[in-house]
């Protein structure tokens, strides 16, 4: 371990100081913090109301981020399957990638999702090497829609 320096060394103070304040609050009956609050000039029943008022935002807030979540352990594990998929194996040409793709465009259960994933990335304007990487997510989303 290195040794601190005068910066860390303060910092660590502080969060001592701060520790030890909270474990003191923590010990007080409500009736002991409700006069600390007087005589601070505060209103106990505004800063209960307050704190509850905080505590509920902050619990709804969590639970509308719980959707990111679960997003991304489910992108995660597509991603997984994807990797673990490997190449197709077989080398097309630019017709048959074009037309695999026009086909993906087409098909009901793609058609949309194919549109928003390509709709910067025209294939006319694709090298062959990008087709095949279109065409490998094509064929991963439609494993992954069956």
């Amino acid at each position: 371990m290195t040794k601190r320096n005068a910066r860390q060394e303060w910092d660590a103070i502080e969060k001592l100081a701060v520790e030890d304040e909270m474990d003191r609050i923590l010990a007080l009956s409500d009736a002991e913090l409700d006069r600390e609050l007087v005589d601070a000039g505060f209103d106990p029943k505004v800063e209960a109301e307050k704190g509850a008022a905080m505590a509920a935002d902050l619990v709804a807030h969590r639970h509308e981020q719980a959707w990111q979540a679960e997003a991304e352990a489910k992108l995660a594990r597509v991603q997984s399957r994807f990797a673990a998929r490997g190449s197709r194996g077989e080398k097309l040409t630019r017709a048959e990638l074009e037309g695999r793709i026009a086909m993906a465009r087409t098909d009901p259960r793609l058609a949309q999702p194919v549109s928003v994933m390509f709709r910067n990335r025209p294939a006319e304007k694709a090298t062959d090497e990008e087709l095949e990487a279109m065409l490998e997510e094509i064929e991963a989303l439609a494993e992954h829609e069956e």
